[in-house]
Formats: C-alpha cells, sequence, structure tokens
C-alpha cells in the first residue's frame, strides 16, 4: 500500500470516527497514565478492541507507539487474542511497534499470548524482524531473530525480504547475528542483486567495519592488539536458553577464565571495552566477507562469482581501502584483480587515484600484475604517475598541517613514480604535461601555504631561541656569587654545584645558537617542492630538538644559580627550585612534542608500502 493509499483510507475512516469521545482515553495512554486508562476501559470494556485514533489504532498500537511498555504489558493481558496481531491503517500490528523499542519483556508479553505474531507483516512484506533493526537494539534483534521461524506469511529468510533483511542486519553492524543466520540458513549468503551480493555491497561501503578503515592512537592499537575475542555468533546467554553452538562448548569452558579477567578488566577501563567492541566488530566483519565469498566458491559457476563480486564492489572496496576485504576476494578469487572499471580503471589505478597506500602495497606482493596493472593509460593517456600527481585534498583531511601534506604528497608520487616505466617520467597527458608538471601546477597552493608555515613557525622559533641564547651568554660572564678579587677566579669554582652551572650554561648556548642556525637556514631556503620531502623536515626537526634541549639546560643552569645562592640560608630549596624548573620544560613539551613526533614519524618512520601479505 503506497502513501496515497494510507492517505486515502485515514480520510475515509475519520469520516465516521467519533474523536472526541476517544482522545481522553488516547492522552492517558500516551502519558502513562494507567489509572486513567483503566478507569476509562472499566467505564467501556469496547474501547479494548475499538480503533481510538484517525489512523485505525488500537488502545494497544497506541501504547505501544508511545513507547509505555508498561501499558503495553498490562493490556495484553485484557485484550483479546486476535487484538494482537490487527493491523492500523499504516499497515503494523502491535508487535512492530514494539520491536522499534527497546524492551523484551513487551515483546514477551506478545508473543507469550500468540507466538505466531514473528510472522505477520506490513503492507510492505517486513516482519517485526526488519522493524527491529531499525532500533539499534541488538538484544531486541536477538530475541526476535530466535522467535521467528521462516514460514507463511512472512518467509522473512526466504522471502521478497530477505534481501532487505541482510542488507539492514550489515549495515547495522549486527555481523556476529548475520553470521549466526548464514550457519542457520546458507541460501541467505548467496543473495545477489543488479549490483552483485547483497552483503559484500554493503560491506564495501563501509571502511569503518575494518580495522583498515580506523586510526587508533599509541595505546588504544596496544590494547587492540591485546584483547581477546571470541567469535561463537551466539546470542546472549538469557536469550538463547538450551541453544548449543554448533561448534561445541569446549571451547567456551577454555576461554571462560580469559574472558572473565578481561570482563573485569573493561568494566574498571571503559575505554578498553570500546576497543575490545571495535576489534570484534571487525574481527567478524572479516569472518563475514570470507564466509560468503566461500559460498560462493564451493558453487564452481564462474559466471555466478562474476556477478557476485562485481566491479562496483571491487571499486567500492578499492576507493575506501578496505584492504581485509579485497585480500579474501583476491584470496578466492584471484582473477579479480583483473577488475576494470569504465572511466576508472583498473584496482591499482582506482587505488593510486583515491590514495589508498594499503591496497597499492597489497597489490605490491603481486608484482609482475602490479607492473602490469601500473604501466595501463586511462581514457585521458594519463599513465598511473599522472593520477598520482593529482592533489586529491579529500584524502588528506587526516594529516595535519600543510608541511605534512605537502610531503605525504611527494612521498605518495615517488613512491607510484618507482614501479612505473622510467619512460613515462617524460610521457604527456592530453593537457600536454608530464607528471612532474602536473605535480607542480596541482600543487602550487598547498606549496604556497606550507612556505608560509616554515617561515612563520621559524621566525616563532627563533626569538626564543635568540632571547634563550641572550640570557645564557650574560649569566655566563657574571656568574653567581661573582670572582675573587685577587686572582678573578669565580668564588664558587670548587662547588660542584658550581660545574653543574657552568656546563649547563654552556650547553644552553651551544644548544640554542645550532637552534638559531637552524631556523635560520629554513628562512633562507629555496622551498622548492622536492625540499619538503626531507630536507626542510629534517632541518625543523634538527632545530626544535637543540631549541627543546636548550630550554632544559637553561632551567637547569638557573636551577644551579639559585641553589648556589641559598644553600647556606635554605637547605631545603633546590627541592622547590627542581620542581618549578621542570614547569616550563614540561609545558614546551606538552605543546610541542606532538609536533616533533609527528614529524619525525612522517620523516623518517612514514612507509608508502605496508606490509600486508596476500596469503
Amino acid at each position: 500500500m503506497s502513501f496515497h493509499d494510507v492517505k486515502a483510507a485515514t480520510i475515509e475512516f475519520a469520516r465516521g470516527f467519533n474523536h472526541g469521545y476517544y482522545q481522553p482515553l488516547h492522552i492517558a495512554i500516551l502519558k502513562g497514565d494507567w489509572e486513567s486508562t483503566k478507569a476509562f476501559l472499566d467505564n467501556d470494556p469496547s474501547a479494548l478492541t475499538a480503533k481510538i485514533t484517525t489512523i485505525g489504532r488500537s488502545a494497544l498500537h497506541v501504547a505501544a507507539v508511545g513507547g509505555q511498555w508498561q501499558l503495553v504489558e498490562k493490556l495484553v493481558q485484557l485484550v483479546p487474542v486476535q487484538v494482537l496481531a490487527e493491523l492500523d491503517l499504516m499497515g503494523c500490528t502491535c508487535l512492530h511497534y514494539v520491536a522499534m523499542g527497546e524492551s523484551i519483556n513487551a515483546a514477551k508479553a506478545l508473543l507469550a499470548k500468540d507466538p505466531s505474531l514473528t510472522q505477520l507483516t506490513d503492507f510492505t512484506g517486513f516482519t517485526p524482524l526488519i522493524y527491529s533493526i531499525t532500533s539499534r537494539c541488538k538484544e531486541m534483534v536477538w530475541y526476535l531473530v530466535l522467535n521467528t521461524t521462516d514460514e507463511e506469511p512472512g518467509r522473512p529468510f526466504s522471502g521478497p525480504s530477505a534481501n532487505q533483511l541482510v542488507a539492514l542486519l550489515t549495515a547495522a553492524g549486527f555481523h556476529d547475528i548475520t553470521m549466526y543466520l548464514l550457519q542457520c540458513y546458507p541460501n541467505l549468503a548467496t543473495l545477489s542483486d543488479s549490483k552483485g551480493s547483497i552483503i559484500l555491497n554493503v560491506l564495501s561501503k563501509l571502511p569503518s567495519y575494518f580495522q583498515s578503515g580506523n586510526k587508533l592512537g599509541f595505546w588504544k592499537r596496544f590494547i587492540y592488539h591485546c584483547v581477546p575475542v571470541g567469535l561463537d555468533y551466539l546470542p546472549p546467554s538469557h536469550l538463547r536458553g538450551n541453544l548449543k553452538d554448533s561448534y561445541g562448548d569446549s571451547s567456551h569452558q577454555q576461554s571462560y577464565f580469559g574472558g572473565s579477567i578481561w570482563n573485569a578488566i573493561q568494566n574498571i577501563v571503559p575505554g578498553i571495552k570500546l576497543v575490545r567492541e571495535a576489534k570484534l566488530r571487525h574481527s567478524s566483519a572479516v569472518r563475514l566477507v570470507k564466509f560468503v565469498c566461500t559460498q560462493v566458491s564451493t558453487t564452481n559457476d564462474t559466471q555466478l562469482w562474476q556477478s557476485f563480486v562485481s566491479g562496483d564492489i571491487v571499486f567500492n572496496a578499492t576507493s575506501s581501502g578496505i584492504v581485509e576485504f579485497l585480500r579474501i576476494c583476491f584470496q578466492i578469487f584471484p582473477d579479480l584483480v583483473w577488475t576494470r572499471m569504465p572511466n576508472e580503471g583498473f584496482v591499482a589505478q582506482i587505488a593510486i587515484k583515491n590514495r589508498q597506500e594499503k591496497v597499492f602495497s597489497l597489490l605490491c606482493k603481486m608484482p609482475i600484475i602490479c607492473k602490469f596493472l601500473v604501466l595501463a593509460l586511462d581514457e585521458s593517456q594519463n599513465t598511473t604517475s599522472h593520477l598520482a600527481a593529482r592533489f586529491a585534498s579529500p584524502q588528506l583531511a587526516s594529516v595535519s598541517g600543510a608541511v605534512f601534506q605537502m610531503q605525504k604528497e611527494l612521498q605518495w608520487f615517488k613512491e607510484v613514480e618507482k614501479w612505473d616505466h622510467p619512460l613515462h617520467k617524460e610521457v604527456k597527458n592530453q593537457d600536454d604535461k608530464t607528471p612532474w608538471q602536473l605535480f607542480r601546477e596541482e600543487h602550487k597552493p598547498l606549496l604556497e601555504e606550507a612556505k608560509n608555515w616554515m617561515k612563520d613557525t621559524s621566525n616563532s622559533c627563533m626569538v626564543v631561541a635568540a632571547l634563550i641564547a641572550t640570557v645564557v651568554f650574560a649569566a655566563s660572564i657574571t656568574v653567581p656569587g661573582g670572582n675573587n678579587q685577587d686572582k678573578g677566579f669565580p668564588i664558587y669554582l670548587s662547588n660542584d654545584t658550581f660545574m653543574v652551572f657552568v656546563v649547563s650554561d654552556a650547553l644552553a648556548l651551544f644548544s640554542s645558537m645550532a637552534s638559531l642556525l637552524m631556523f635560520l637556514s629554513i628562512l633562507t631556503a629555496n622551498y622548492a617542492e622536492e625540499d619538503f620531502l626531507k630536507r626542510l623536515p629534517e632541518r625543523i626537526i634538527l632545530g626544535l630538538a637543540s631549541l627543546f634541549f636548550s630550554i632544559v639546560t637553561t632551567m637547569v643552569a638557573f636551577g644551579a644559580a639559585l641553589d648556589l645562592l641559598l644553600e647556606e640560608r635554605l637547605k631545603w630549596v633546590s627541592i622547590p627550585i627542581a620542581l618549578l624548573a621542570c614547569v616550563p620544560v614540561a609545558l614546551f613539551a606538552k605543546l610541542q612534542l606532538p609536533l616533533f613526533i609527528q614529524m619525525i614519524i612522517s620523516t623518517y618512520g612514514s612507509r608508502m608500502c605496508h606490509h600486508h601479505s596476500l596469503w
């Protein structure tokens, strides 16, 4: 039934509907006022089965739509069983609305009175199970999965709505539920449409469901690799009753102790729970892709799997950088690596256009195939080096700072250029540009932005370095305590603390001068594109390192000088001096250390080709 049909039926029903009479009952139910509701029903028992709204909803429907779950449970006990199966003018039973909520008890109350409610469909043929997926309440989905069968009239696992069911489950990230259903109903794994596999098509557009689509910090990455995940694809224990694992119970008994420890830890540290759930979701997605591809491969029908894992799916996975997805597809269907999309090219070209380093690295594990794919030209006579030369700003959103963006673009261009044929360096495209000429033209705005950033940073750091050099040079002449009038030697020359002052003051002077010179060399640089690959980043790394060292040694010299002057009067003065001296050092480290570390990783630790094994 279309929207216009529903509207027409509503208008027709409203003509003879006594709105004023049922309005108090309607409002009482929406407010959750059981006393007023019960009083109205006691006065007029026929209201239990009557339609009390203009869209043909009973009191039970209204309670479910309003989310008044306690009223739903109470009304279920009062209404005749046939009322539970009634549809409103929207085509929904009460269970359809309950499925969109989070009250398992309300659903249990309905099914206890009429277990066949799970098989009833709305006007479009959807059972309450499909409605439950939109609620994002995983427990509700599990409950309805366990209480829904593949029988008439719904046939949710083999009928027309099966495609929608697996698509929604996969898109919602309920991969464990999807795997459970695939094991119970293997036909769901091979469902497809004009775009190929339903499940694979959805997953190929959702990189966040895979590890490659998530960027974790250092600690989260460490926790990710440590936390265990159990992939049994079973519903929660309080819902499954006597349901047995298809793999047996031994695995649960063996992992019970370790799982209990991690459960206790994640209750103390909530962040661990989030990481563990993410890892479970990623592992389940990988297992789901592998299961679906394996099911199709067993058919030995080449024409089937070629349409099943379509070019659109490969294109989506490649442009999204889902390397785990592609690895499984290439392992089970090796010929997919030769997939070519109109106006997009081969897999390698798609990966290069979209700056998917991990996918390109995966292809590099097949060197002959990769070289063949890289040598291909597109419709505009662009080589792969031309494709790498284009500026792709959306893919660089995760890289902060114009300098890092410019450096990453250069690294990517050089890496692709290694695989391209040497003659392609001078090949011109339809716009009469070589790859390097195209790179320079595309990155002019970024180059200017990176140049300004370098100059502004160098100028700011030079001011600090010059100030430190001035202070420590003056301190080296006017030493603490003064000099001996007869011989001119410092009075505290024999004191160990004085030697700490002298050494730290000298180191502060030398390091600040070194920092000053490094930043000065940045200001006088040519700022050519290739300078941002290593030359300029190395200079700013050395400049920041020496500046930080000069700040540390300056504070040490200052602390030693104060200790010399006050140690006779205040013996304990060295402790608070040391603590206070740490404040500016820690503040500088907090503010500048992330930039310093990022620069080091980007310059020395960044590898464009990651070690992703294919087999």
